[in-house]
């Protein structure tokens, strides 16, 4: 098949959520098929990433978007209609890329990873959307969870994404989401859409046990986007509402915080003996294997959450709150914990903390979990049957109005590239 993939950012390197399913999603297609990706990038800094990159999947066209120029298309978009996160991924050097190329390719399928992407869908190329989750929901949330005035723009976000993700829905021969709790919801907003539900995966020869401790220090790790707002309120409620409980019981315990660009309130949690913020660092496993307890302490989260899923293949016991349980279909108490509410999570850490034979139980079996369900070799295959079937459907449809016979098309010609906006 010709497939153009289209992604809201470089997937390399493969270090965030946002870029892991979709490097995979792209490793996976470029390794069977003829793959064009497509996206934008951050800056010139992403170009030595560009190069890595083109040795898994060699037909890229990136086209850089300064971050000055993405907010202010973004904020220009507070006077229009469109979504502002759908504005602030607008460039027409990609759209004019991706035209040429489609023309020249006559792709078989177009495979959009995040709705911001959708606005570059070539018409006429049947259309997977992998919305991943809904984010019209999410910046809901935000706007429940904020003061003004980022209140009203959350929810004037959540208003018009809605409206927008309807309209994409409308489009995509199939919706794709990473639980069937996401899907569902996605239903009650486009209860048209064809939806599937593709979970997100982790690779267990990468993440694997580390059977070492860096100190006898009783350690609580917690890994993720330190920028991100979720991720923000995750660790200050914990380290504000959790940490002083577990401390009370374990006085050496620690509180490890590890991710890329710290905001501000992150970095202001630091404190000696009690707090640790490990910020950019080109590899999370020696710190998760620093820790005796991963925890998951998210008030607002949506889809199936990466670190669980990467804690889980080191053999990391993990605690979470109900949120980032809702889509993780592992057994409570076997393969990890879910408590509400924060004496009942602090009860938890500590029971952790100071059981390692139960540690080790639940680390050996939440292992187990992800070797089984969440393996990117068992979970991509999906993926590709959802592209093929909606390539096929096409063909058939034109084979059969041409000809009365299903044909196959020649490969066009690849000229990968890097413009600028």
């Amino acid at each position: 098949m010709r497939i153009l993939m289209l992604a809201h950012r470089l997937p390399y390197p493969p270090t965030t959520g946002d870029r892991v399913r979709a490097f995979h999603v792209a490793q996976a297609l470029a390794g069977r098929h003829q793959l064009t990706l497509a996206c934008p990038l951050d800056g010139r800094r992403e170009l030595a990433a560009v190069r890595e990159l083109r040795t898994l999947v060699p037909d890229l066209e990136c086209t850089v978007l300064p971050s000055l120029r993405r907010q202010a298309s973004a904020l220009a978009a507070l006077a229009g209609g469109l979504p502002l996160s759908v504005r602030y991924f607008t460039s027409r050097a990609l759209a004019g890329r991706i035209r040429q190329r489609a023309a020249a390719e006559r792709f078989d399928v177009t495979y959009v990873s995040s709705s911001s992407m959708a606005q570059y869908a070539p018409p006429g190329v049947p259309l997977v959307m992998d919305f991943v989750d809904v984010d019209s929901e999410k910046f809901a949330r935000y706007g429940r969870e904020t003061q003004p005035p980022m209140r009203w723009i959350y929810r004037l976000e959540a208003e018009r994404l809605r409206r927008y993700e309807r309209a994409v829905a409308a489009r995509a021969r199939v919706s794709v989401f990473v639980t069937s709790a996401e899907a569902a919801l996605f239903r009650t907003i486009a209860p048209d859409a064809t939806t599937a539900v593709v979970p997100n995966g982790v690779n267990p020869e990468y993440f694997r046990p580390m059977w070492y401790r860096a100190s006898g220090v009783p350690t609580i790790v917690f890994t993720g986007a330190l920028d991100y707002f979720p991720n923000v309120d995750a660790v200050r409620y914990f380290s504000d509402a959790i940490l002083p409980l577990i401390r009370r019981q374990v006085p050496r315990a620690r509180f490890l915080i590890v991710g890329r660009r710290p905001h501000r309130l992150v970095r202001a949690l630091r404190r000696p003996g009690s707090i640790e913020v490990a910020a950019d660092v080109p590899d999370v496993r020696p710190y998760l294997a620093q820790g005796h307890v991963a925890v998951v302490p998210l008030r607002i989260a949506r889809g199936i959450q990466n670190k669980v899923l990467e804690a889980m293949a080191m053999g990391l016991p993990v605690v979470a709150l109900p949120g980032p349980a809702q889509g993780i279909e592992a057994r409570i108490g076997a393969e990890w914990f879910v408590e509400d509410g924060a004496e009942a999570f602090a009860a938890r850490v500590v029971h952790l903390l100071e059981a390692p034979t139960e540690r080790m139980r639940v680390g050996r079996q939440a292992r187990q979990l992800v070797e089984e369900q969440y393996a990117w070799r068992q979970i991509l295959p999906r993926i590709e049957t959802l592209v093929a079937a909606a390539a096929r459907v096409e063909h058939e449809h034109h084979a059969v109005a041409a000809h009365g016979s299903i044909e196959t098309n020649g490969d066009g010609a690849r000229t990968p590239g890097v413009h600028h906006a």
